[in-house]
């Protein structure tokens, strides 16, 4: 079976390719692709100062084909064989694309958005579960830590 493993950088994306090693057994899996994709909003890229040969450097695929080597470094020894792309797109469409260009027998992504991100904007994971024509994980990370009260120092008399 081939595994598509999707990502958008974030620590979310990187825990659900972890997860993915300990539900899915490793001889069962021929290769894995893992695929970003930068969004179409983002095509006018935006530049950052201070590249090596200290002119202006686009950023955003730069940035996109290092969060799939991240994550291509987090399956590294698992036992098959990883891959790596970028396509540009609306993500929920080019993730549905890749799997079938790749003929998955499995998606895999992180759900981070709230219920009302996912009402408002439409959620990618959301899309993907619904539109794609293979299983899809959507792995959901764990609570958020709970954040500790501030105390505030007692007001003298």
């Amino acid at each position: 079976m081939h595994v598509l493993v999707a990502t958008d950088g974030s620590k979310q994306s990187l825990q659900s390719a972890t997860y993915l090693r300990h539900v899915v057994d490793a001889d069962s899996v021929t290769k894995v692709s893992v695929v970003a994709v930068v969004s179409p909003l983002a095509a006018v890229p935006f530049a950052a100062e201070g590249s090596a040969d200290g002119g202006v450097e686009l950023s955003f695929r730069r940035e996109a084909e290092q969060a799939t080597l991240k994550v291509a470094e987090a399956l590294d020894g698992w036992g098959p064989p990883v891959t790596t792309h970028v396509y540009s797109g609306a993500p929920a469409n080019e993730i549905i694309k890749a799997a079938k260009r790749f003929d998955s027998g499995l998606i895999v992504l992180a759900s981070q958005s709230t219920r009302t991100q996912a009402v408002l904007m439409g959620s990618v994971s959301h899309k993907v579960l619904n539109q794609a024509t293979c299983p899809v994980l959507v792995h959901r990370p764990g609570p958020k830590p709970a954040r500790k009260p501030v105390r505030r120092a007692a007001k003298k008399a």
